[in-house]
């Protein structure tokens, strides 16, 4: 599926398998998610980033409105599952 990774230093548009693993390997351990426009978009998370200390990354931060850790993902969302993300986030991302 089509994503937007938001490491420290880029964000870039990527293909990732929407498997738990893949998701876990983007942002380094367990996931959680950030509702950014409900049932449309969701930012995935390390649940534990906190925790472990990571760094703070400013851009997945001023996109969620709150304190966000480590690489991010924007995804789309269709019901319970995840999708690309919608065309419109890709071209802000260009």
């Amino acid at each position: 599926m089509k994503a937007i990774l938001i490491t420290l230093d880029e964000q870039k548009i990527i293909e990732i398998e929407n498997e738990l693993e893949a998701l876990q390997e983007a942002v380094d351990g367990y996931i959680e998610t950030v509702t950014l426009i409900p049932d449309k978009v969701e930012m995935i998370v390390n649940e534990e980033g906190l925790i472990k200390g990571m760094e703070q990354n400013f851009v997945a931060s001023v996109i969620a409105g709150t304190c966000i850790v480590g690489n991010a993902l924007i995804v789309g969302v269709d019901g319970e599952n995840f999708c690309d993300v919608p065309d419109e986030w890709i071209r802000c991302c260009k």
